[in-house]
C-alpha cells in the first residue's frame, strides 16, 4: 500500500470531520442569534406601539381639554353627556391619513360641570345662568391601545390629568388685538384678600400682560410680570422693562362672547333702583335716563349705585355712560353692569372707592365692537373688572386702576399704574382649561391583578 494514499485519505477524513463540526457549531450558534434578532425586532415593534399608544392617549387628553374649553353649546359630538358627573367618549378607532386603523382610544371626563356661584338673568324672568365665580377642576382620563384596547398583546397606555379652568379675569391685562403700553405705566399685582394694595407688603410681581397679537411698549412702561403674545413683544426704545418671562408665538386664546347676556340684561335688570346723584351743594340731580338707558353723572356729583351680595348682585344695563370730571361713583355692594355702548369715565372720577372696592364688586361686561370705546381715566382711582372681548378699552390718566381688563383692543397710557388683583383668578366666565397635573396610570390588567379591591377602568 502506498503510504501517500493513506495519508491523503486521512487528511480528507479529518477535513470532513472538521467541516461537520463547524457546520454543527454554526447551527448551534445561528439559532440563538436568530432568536436574539427576532427578539430585538419584536421588542422594537412593541416599543414603537408603546410610544404610539402614549401619543394617542395624549391626543385623547387634548380632545377632552378642547371640548371643555370650546364646546359650550352642548355640541359634544360623539360623546355621552347624559350623566352630569362623567362625560364619556365611547371607544373609537383612530385612522392614519391613508385610512388604515392605527389603534383605539376612549375618554372620560369626571366632574365636567363648572363649579362656583351663578346668578340667573333673562327676559321676563327666564333663567339665563351667568357665572360670578367659576372654580372647576375636572379630571380627564384617556385610554389608548395599539392595535386595540382589549386584545392580549396590545400596548395600552392610560393617562390621567387634572385640568383647571382659567377665567377671563385670570388673564389680568389682555387684548385680543395689539396691547399697547406707553408713558410711564406700571403693571404689577396685589391680592385684595390680603387687604389694600401696598399695605403690609401687598405688592406682587404677577402683573401679567398678554395679547393674541403683539404687545407694543413705547416710553418707559414697566411690566412687573410676564408678557405673552400670539405675535411679538416689541420694545420701542430701550427704556421699557419686563421683569418676568417674555414669550411670543403663543397659542391664541378665544374670548367667549357676552352678547346673549347683554341682550338678556336689557330686558331683566335692576335699573329702576338707580337713584339720583347728589351734587356738592346737596342738590339732587337725575343721573339715569330710563327711556334711553344712559347713565350720566355731572362733574362734581356723587352717585351711589345700590349693590347686592356676591350670590345675588344687582344687575344693570347701560346703553352708554358718561362720568364728568371729579365725580364719584360709589358701589354699595356687588354690581354687574352690562353694556353695548360707549363708557366715558373722565379724569378725577373716583369709581368703587378708588381702590378699596375691592375690584370684584364692580364687573363691567360689554358686547360692543371695536368702534365701541370704554375709556377709564383713572385720575383719582378706579377699582373694578372690565370684560369687553370685541370693544376698545383705553386706560389712561395719572391715577391707579385696580382689577383686571380684557378687551378686543387695549391701550394703556399716562403715568398711572395698573394693579392686577390676584383674587380674581376664579372670577368671571371660563376662558379655557389647562393641564394642572399629569399622571400615567397602571394599565387595566395591571391594576386588576394588584388587588381585588383595586379600581378597574371601564
Amino acid at each position: 500500500m502506498n503510504p501517500s494514499n493513506n495519508s491523503s485519505r486521512k487528511d480528507k477524513g479529518m477535513a470532513l470531520l472538521m467541516a461537520l463540526f463547524l457546520t454543527l457549531l454554526a447551527g448551534l450558534l445561528v439559532t440563538p442569534i436568530l432568536d436574539r434578532a427576532v427578539f430585538h425586532h419584536n421588542d422594537a415593534f412593541r416599543e414603537q406601539r408603546y410610544i404610539t399608544a402614549l401619543h394617542l392617549a395624549e391626543a385623547g387628553i387634548e380632545d377632552g381639554i378642547w371640548h371643555l374649553s370650546y364646546d359650550k353649546e352642548d355640541e359634544w359630538t360623539g360623546w355621552d353627556v347624559s350623566n352630569d358627573e362623567v362625560y364619556e367618549k365611547n371607544r373609537s378607532t383612530f385612522y392614519d391619513t391613508s385610512g388604515n386603523a392605527v389603534g383605539e382610544f376612549e375618554i372620560e371626563i369626571l366632574n365636567p360641570i363648572p363649579l362656583g356661584t351663578q346668578i340667573d338673568i333673562g327676559p321676563l324672568g327666564s333663567a339665563l345662568p351667568f357665572p360670578i365665580i367659576s372654580n372647576s377642576e375636572p379630571t380627564i382620563i384617556a385610554t389608548a391601545g395599539i392595535p386595540d384596547i382589549e386584545t392580549v398583546g396590545s400596548e395600552v397606555r392610560v393617562i390621567e390629568v387634572e385640568a383647571k379652568a382659567r377665567t377671563v379675569f385670570s388673564l389680568g391685562l389682555f387684548s385680543d388685538e395689539d396691547l399697547e403700553l406707553g408713558g410711564t405705566t406700571v403693571v404689577d399685582s396685589f391680592d385684595s384678600r390680603d387687604g389694600f394694595y401696598g399695605v403690609g407688603g401687598n405688592i406682587y410681581s404677577n402683573g401679567d400682560a398678554g395679547s393674541n397679537h403683539d404687545i407694543l411698549l413705547n416710553g418707559t412702561p414697566i411690566i412687573d410680570g410676564d408678557a405673552s403674545a400670539g405675535g411679538s413683544v416689541v420694545l420701542v426704545g430701550n427704556n421699557a422693562e419686563i421683569t418676568g418671562e417674555v414669550e411670543g408665538g403663543m397659542t391664541k386664546i378665544d374670548l367667549p362672547p357676552v352678547n346673549t347676556l347683554v341682550d338678556a340684561a336689557k330686558l331683566e335688570n335692576d335699573n329702576a333702583d338707580i337713584p339720583q346723584a347728589v351734587k356738592s351743594n346737596g342738590q339732587l340731580v337725575d343721573a339715569f335716563n330710563p327711556s334711553t338707558g344712559e347713565l350720566n353723572v355731572v362733574s362734581g356729583a356723587t352717585l351711589t349705585l345700590p349693590g347686592g351680595t356676591q350670590d345675588n348682585p344687582k344687575v344693570y344695563y347701560l346703553s352708554s355712560s358718561n362720568l364728568g370730571g371729579n365725580s364719584n361713583l360709589i358701589v354699595d355692594g356687588h354690581v354687574v353692569i352690562f353694556t353695548d355702548g360707549d363708557l366715558d369715565w373722565n379724569g378725577g372720577t373716583v369709581v368703587n372707592n378708588g381702590g378699596s372696592g375691592p375690584p370684584e364688586r364692580l364687573m363691567i361686561y360689554s358686547s360692543g365692537t371695536l368702534d365701541t370705546d370704554i375709556t377709564i381715566n383713572g385720575g383719582a382711582g378706579y377699582a373694578g373688572v372690565i370684560y369687553a372681548p370685541d370693544a376698545h378699552i383705553t386706560l389712561t390718566g395719572g391715577g391707579d386702576i385696580y382689577g383686571a381688563a380684557v378687551g378686543g383692543k387695549v391701550d394703556v397710557s399716562g403715568n398711572g399704574e395698573f394693579h392686577y388683583d390676584e383674587a380674581l383668578g376664579d372670577v368671571g366666565l371660563i376662558a379655557f382649561f389647562e393641564v394642572n397635573e399629569w399622571n400615567e396610570k397602571p394599565r387595566p390588567w395591571e391594576t386588576a391583578s394588584t388587588s381585588e379591591t383595586s379600581p378597574t377602568w371601564q
